[in-house]
């Protein structure tokens, strides 16, 4: 309001006119002059010296610029005497920076006060015609710009059109998509093709079952009119799950390669945007894209970061990934029309996606993509190790057997470990050793070669872990060991013992629970060993990690394999993964807590007072394996004679 209050009082302001930023009262044209050639060395004055000077009396006139940001006062007495009206002397001229909201006031006082105030444009009329010049030009190209534009795009789309005979598809320019498309390609030119992918099916080394499923896919892409002769409708939607490095994003990319599709690759996360609409917007012309350039393969990986639950969130406001969620929905089955696009998807937690994802019509088909069994580890290592130079001997059925648990991806940095290891060795060839050593590397950590300890240190890790060794030996029907050492770690570890459960037990999942509470008297084998030992008052704190998977196997037994005696058909209703969700919610109540806890200590207790009765009745046999330990600092299965079992 103050700055229209100028506008206001301009018209009471007595000597003002001003018409296309030219003073029309001539008497101010030495003032002006003045003003457009020496305001630098006017004598700079604040506003308040300004309303000093007016209440005074001491100016003549006011000089207010066409902007209402500056002022120049004139004297109006110097010795007594009236300055002319034609005098050039600036130094009587001062010049002061305001605020617009303060040019009402300064009109005000200088209209009580009856001095005159002239509103003019300082810039002088040579530098106003070449502005006039200049913003007569920018309204020209301002028209003139946006035409040359669009001429522009017409003529790359032409050549893009004449390249590609008018139809895009799989591995050439696709048009409508520029630098700054919202799909975000464009940011090199590799990204304006669809590159195919150059793997099939016969790279991935697994299940004979899962590659059957993959068939289906590509006979119904290869063979369609059969299948709707039929009335067979292929799956929308597949969804890939199981563990990380099984070896899902190959599968895609060799249906995309045996099917001859175009493969559209794109991670979750890429659709996850601060503004909401956004990411909906980018899933929107993926499929837009897929459609023209079908017959195509759209792969999502890590679909969960978009597919979790709606409304499971911790922030319950998250409306930009649940519109991304929902128009992924859209485009799966919606009213466009999807034929000859084929969705894919990977992810390794389908337990939190939405059930509006999983259902008949999206997601029709989920294969469960397991971690390898020892034929398909057989065949992925001798994949990895068909290309590298390996020594004859090398038993790869071996390492098949004693990598179990390891995906596809461990199984490549394992052949890779090896390799490297070759080469620091300065070696040619890939020996058996190396692969084992990078296999040890990887599930104890990096030993430390030549770590110093003294007489003392050396015993008791003996001691522990032959305590170990001792009781894996006494189970061979369930057990195979393989190695102990009391070389230290730099995991922290002063020793170590490498066991595990016989093939047909680990391949065929069927745990009992006496193969498990033989587990925990061989795990609880380095503690027992100890206080037979040192007794109970001496025992270190090297069976704290013991402790650790001990107790967490027994509340395993008890609270999710119905192992219990009262909760011996309980179950706590799911693993540790549902267990640390917060929204399971706790619907168990206190007194199952305690007896669960009650009969896992139990479980801890008795096996520790079995490991302690085996190792006292062989006290000796853990004596001499324990020194044989020490002066060999390694001792694998070959090294111990049958004769020291009991």
């Amino acid at each position: 309001m103050r700055i229209i209050a100028v506008w206001l009082l301009l018209p009471l302001v007595s000597g003002i006119s001003i018409r296309s930023g030219r003073v029309i009262k001539m008497g101010l044209n030495n003032d002006l002059s003045a003003i457009q050639k020496y305001q630098s060395y006017f004598r700079k004055e604040t506003f308040n010296d300004i309303i000093g000077e007016i209440t005074d009396h001491k100016l003549s006139r006011i000089l207010v610029n066409t902007d209402y940001r500056t002022a120049v006062t004139v004297d109006k007495l110097v010795g007594g005497v009236e300055l002319p009206s034609d005098d050039l002397i600036y130094n009587h001229y001062h010049i002061s920076a305001i605020d617009p909201a303060v040019v009402p006031t300064l009109v005000q006082t200088a209209s009580t006060n009856h001095i005159p105030i002239h509103f003019v444009n300082f810039t002088p009329e040579s530098i106003l015609n070449v502005q006039t010049t200049i913003s007569q030009f920018l309204g020209f190209t301002s028209y003139f710009f946006p035409l040359f534009i669009l001429f522009s795009l017409f003529a790359t789309f032409n050549s893009i059109n004449r390249i590609t005979g008018g139809n895009n598809k799989s591995g050439l320019p696709f048009s409508g998509r520029g630098n700054n498309g919202i799909l975000g390609f464009g940011n090199d030119e590799e990204q304006y093709e669809f590159v195919k992918p150059n793997v099939s099916l016969s790279n991935w080394a697994g299940s004979q079952e899962v590659i059957e499923e993959c068939r289906d896919v590509i006979s119904y892409l290869e063979n369609k009119e059969i299948y709707k002769e039929v009335g067979a409708v292929m799956p929308k939607g597949i969804l890939l799950e199981g563990p990380p490095g099984t070896g899902k994003t190959l599968l895609a990319k060799a249906i995309a390669t045996e099917t001859n599709s175009t493969f559209i690759s794109k991670s979750a996360s890429e659709f996850v945007e601060l503004f909401v609409g956004m990411g909906a917007a980018k899933v929107r012309e993926l499929f837009e894209l897929a459609r023209e350039n079908s017959p195509a393969i759209i792969f999502i990986d890590e679909i969960d970061a978009v597919g979790k639950q709606r409304g499971a969130s911790l922030n319950a406001a998250n409306d930009e990934r649940e519109q991304t969620l929902n128009q992924l929905l859209y485009e799966m089955d919606g009213f466009n029309q999807n034929e000859d696009i084929v969705v894919m998807a990977a992810t390794n937690r389908k337990d939190i996606l939405d059930k509006a994802l999983l259902r008949p019509g999206r997601f029709d088909r989920i294969i469960r993509i397991p971690l390898p069994d020892q034929d398909s580890r057989q065949k992925i290592l001798e994949y990895y190790l068909s290309s590298k130079r390996v020594e004859g001997t090398v038993d790869v059925s071996t390492i098949a057997e004693l990598t179990a648990g390891l995906s596809g991806a461990e199984l490549k940095n394992l052949v890779n470990e090896a390799a490297i290891t070759t080469a620091k060795n300065r070696d040619t060839t890939i020996k058996e050793q190396y692969i084992l050593d990078s296999f040890e590397k990887s599930v104890v950590g990096l030993v430390r070669r030549n770590a110093t300890s003294s007489p003392v240190t050396k015993q008791r890790v003996a001691i522990h872990e032959i305590g170990h060794t001792l009781l894996a030996l006494k189970y061979p029907e369930y057990f195979d060991f393989k190695k102990v050492s009391i070389q230290s770690t730099y995991n922290g570890a002063g020793g170590y013992t490498l066991f595990s459960e016989k093939p047909d037990i680990k391949e065929g999942g069927l745990y009992t629970k006496d193969i498990l509470k033989k587990r925990l008297i061989v795990t609880l084998g380095g503690k027992a060993a100890e206080t037979i030992y040192y007794g109970d008052e001496f025992v270190s704190l090297g069976a704290t990690q013991d402790l650790s998977q001990a107790n967490r196997l027994a509340k395993r037994m008890i609270g999710s394999f119905g192992m219990g005696i009262e909760l011996e058909v309980f179950h706590d209703g799911g693993d540790e993964d549902e267990a640390m969700n917060p929204f399971r919610g706790n619907t168990i109540s206190e007194n199952t807590k305690n007896t669960m806890d009650g009969e896992s200590l139990d479980l801890v207790n008795e096996a520790f007072y079995d490991a302690k009765e085996i190792l006292r009745k062989n006290r000796e046999t853990m004596m001499r394996m324990a020194e044989v330990l020490k002066a060999r600092s390694v001792l694998t299965a070959s090294d111990f004679d049958q004769v020291f079992l009991i």
